[in-house]
């Protein structure tokens, strides 16, 4: 049997098709920039809406992952958590943070040779503002001055002593209006390298308030700036 040539029309349509199916392929996948506390990780990739994390990625996170054939399992590792391992909102200095009431922003750290208590630490810059519709303070709403913290690279953790003399200070118990900011500082006692600025809710959250979050605490990694 003498087997016919392609038709130029045959061809063209085989053409067609493949750059159709090539179109839709490029149109439904798309890179996506992925984040672990604030510092860019592995791309991940949505096809069809749906995203999908890279393995190397998960584990960078902190998840213990094992590829097995057809299946993928992840454990948190043994032990995990610890101080300061909560479930705040995270990211970097110079980043604003928000938990749906408070927008929160470490501006600069610096290491000053004799705190208000005459010992070696750090002076934290920060802001704060109200994005709710109402005065509030920051006691009223659950957070207090001494739950602010410093980790260390060592593992050691050091709170806040005092805030600025003759400023605006962190004042826990100032009523901040709607939409208003103020600059606060504070100093905290310590040696080495801080990598993290944890500040902690002081007790219950205030309900009523548009939280976005179920523990508004936020985490700053200070080895990284936006």
């Amino acid at each position: 049997m003498t087997q016919r040539a392609p038709t130029a029309r045959s061809l063209t349509v085989l053409s067609l098709s493949a750059a159709a199916l090539l179109g839709v392929a490029v149109a439904a996948t798309t890179s996506v920039r992925f984040f672990i506390n604030g510092r860019a990780a592995a791309n991940a990739i949505s096809v069809n809406g749906t995203t999908y994390v890279p393995v190397a990625a998960l584990k960078a996170a902190g998840l213990n992952v094992t590829v097995t054939g057809g299946r993928v399992d992840l454990n948190l590792p043994a032990g995990a958590g610890g101080q300061n391992q909560v479930a705040a909102v995270s990211g970097c200095l110079g980043e604003t943070l928000f938990n749906g009431v408070w927008r929160f922003r470490v501006t600069d750290i610096r290491a000053v040779p004799s705190t208000y208590n005459n010992r070696p630490g750090f002076e934290i810059t920060a802001e704060l503002r109200n994005a709710t519709e109402q005065s509030l303070d920051l006691t009223g709403t659950g957070f207090g001055l001494t739950n602010v913290n410093l980790a260390f690279a060592d593992g050691t953790t050091s709170s806040v002593e005092s805030v600025a003399p003759n400023r605006d200070g962190w004042d826990h118990n100032r009523a901040v209006l709607p939409a208003a900011t103020y600059a606060v500082k504070a100093q905290v006692p310590g040696s080495g390298t801080p990598t993290k600025l944890v500040y902690l809710r002081a007790g219950n959250v205030k309900s009523g308030l548009p939280w976005t979050t179920p523990d508004p605490a936020f985490r700053v990694d200070l080895t990284c700036r936006k």
